[in-house]
């Protein structure tokens, strides 16, 4: 039958037709599949990216905050090392105001002695040369400083109770006050640098350090420790040449007695400025003329004329027994001769001693005494002076959190809580994200100092710096620990 034959490719075409059909739909839920899958992936990566930037958010955002901290710890140092040389300049100031006492008393009494002319100004310059003669007649112009020294309404001893007021009650109290809070101000420093990088909150930085070794970095010394601050007053002092020792002997040219032809007559100018005890100021000056003579009972001696004497200290309770004097010395020998009385009341040695006696016999008991405090207690660094121990540095370690809530994902949850889950490098164990830092404040010169020698880590230096440290293993592990533990 022809319609049977022509029927044939028709069926057929129809089967392909339905076929075909089948397999478009298998492609479309493949693509739809692989859309899906394309479209998580998308999604995935943009988590992804999210976290990781507000990873590199938060780490930045705690290296400015630990950085910061670190810098309030240098500059807290740099003011302890400042105030440290401060103090030692205002005890400088106290041994000037001190030696300046000791010499208006000195000119004052100078004076007088020239006015009575004991001894007279023509035999000083006969036996001595001119030029002491005139420095002798020169005292004349400073009659009446004596009271410049007076306590407490005269310039110098105000000037010394201003300078004792200073280190005592603004510059001790400045530093009692900063060690006290350094820590506290750290901290504030890195919240207020923190916020500033999260100002919605949404991220906490640990009030809890992972680490510190700022709790006894720095030690105050008081009592008998004031003891390492006399050194360096006094070596400050040494560079001061108004505050160097004034002796000078002047010898007259021609011998004055057969007993002794080797001997002359002598011009003893004596003085010091001293730093007694713990902060105790005296000053001394004087100036006699020996004259040689001879006897039958004693032989040769010096008979001692005071020319000007003075003094100051600043405890009027401080002995004196390093100096030869009497407490109460006669105003003049009328009624007895000088050798006897010495031999009688003391022990000088009138041939062969080198000091003026009967000068600070006067000096001690017209001396002046201003009350002070002494040395004030100081703070240093408890490694001071032990450059075994390495470099010495002061650190501290600190954690940020940003609860996962406050990220910016497409499900709003961030990490989702597990057991070491990892996103680019960074463990989440708990329900938020965590960044650790660590930040130094360390000890080192700009610059090398000149005699090559090394510079010891101390608060009296100002050269303390920060930076940033790496973070120790202990540190990321208690601050795993922290996080595993919902803290």
């Amino acid at each position: 039958d022809h319609r049977d034959l022509h029927s044939f490719p028709t069926r057929r075409s129809s089967d392909l037709d339905a076929m075909a059909r089948v397999q478009s739909g298998q492609s479309l839920a493949l693509a739809l599949v692989l859309l899906a899958a394309v479209a998580a992936g998308l999604v995935q990566s943009f988590n992804g990216g999210q976290l990781l930037r507000e990873k590199v958010r938060l780490s930045s955002a705690l290296d400015a905050a630990a950085y910061s901290g670190a810098l309030v710890q240098a500059r807290g140092l740099n003011f302890l090392a400042y105030t440290n040389r401060a103090l030692v300049a205002h005890q400088i100031a106290m041994a000037h105001a001190v030696t300046l006492a000791s010499w208006a008393k000195f000119g004052d009494a100078q004076a007088r002695q020239l006015a009575r002319a004991n001894p007279p100004a023509s035999l000083i310059g006969g036996l001595f040369g001119p030029s002491h003669g005139q420095a002798y007649r020169s005292a004349a112009a400073a009659a009446g400083a004596g009271t410049h020294a007076a306590w407490p309404d005269g310039a110098l001893a105000r000037a010394f109770a201003e300078h004792d007021r200073i280190v005592h009650d603004v510059l001790v109290r400045a530093q009692a006050t900063v060690q006290k809070t350094l820590a506290a101000s750290r901290m504030q420093a890195m919240r207020e640098v923190f916020a500033a990088h999260f100002p919605g909150a949404e991220a906490e930085l640990d009030s809890s350090l992972l680490a510190d070794t700022l709790p006894g970095f720095v030690v105050r010394y008081g009592g008998q420790a004031r003891g390492r601050l006399k050194g360096m007053v006094e070596d400050a002092a040494s560079r001061h040449g108004f505050l160097a020792p004034r002796n000078a002997t002047r010898r007259a040219l021609l011998p004055s007695e057969w007993r002794c032809p080797w001997l002359q007559h002598e011009l003893r100018r004596r003085g010091a400025t001293s730093l007694l005890d713990l902060g105790v100021w005296r000053s001394v000056d004087t100036e006699s003329f020996h004259a040689l003579r001879s006897n039958r009972w004693i032989g040769c001696y010096y008979r001692e004329y005071p020319m000007g004497w003075g003094a100051a200290k600043g405890d009027p309770q401080q002995p004196d027994d390093d100096l030869p004097h009497v407490e109460d010395p006669p105003a003049d020998f009328a009624d007895e001769d000088f050798w006897r009385w010495v031999r009688r009341h003391t022990n000088w040695d009138l041939l062969d001693g080198d000091a003026n006696p009967l000068a600070n016999s006067h000096a001690m008991s017209e001396s002046v005494a201003w009350p002070g405090r002494g040395l004030p207690s100081f703070a240093e660094i408890a490694q001071a002076g032990r450059p075994e121990d390495g470099e010495v540095a002061l650190r501290f370690a600190v954690r940020a959190v940003k609860p996962a809530a406050t990220m910016a994902t497409t499900d709003g949850k961030g990490p989702r809580a597990g057991a070491g889950r990892l996103w680019f490098g960074t463990q989440f164990p708990g329900n938020a994200m965590a960044a650790v830092a660590a930040a130094e404040t360390y000890f080192r010169r700009p610059h090398p100092r000149s005699d090559r020698r090394e510079e010891r880590p101390s608060l009296f230096m100002p050269y303390w710096q920060a930076r940033l440290s790496l973070v120790d293993p202990p540190e990321r592990a208690k601050a795993w620990h922290r996080q595993g533990a919902g803290k």
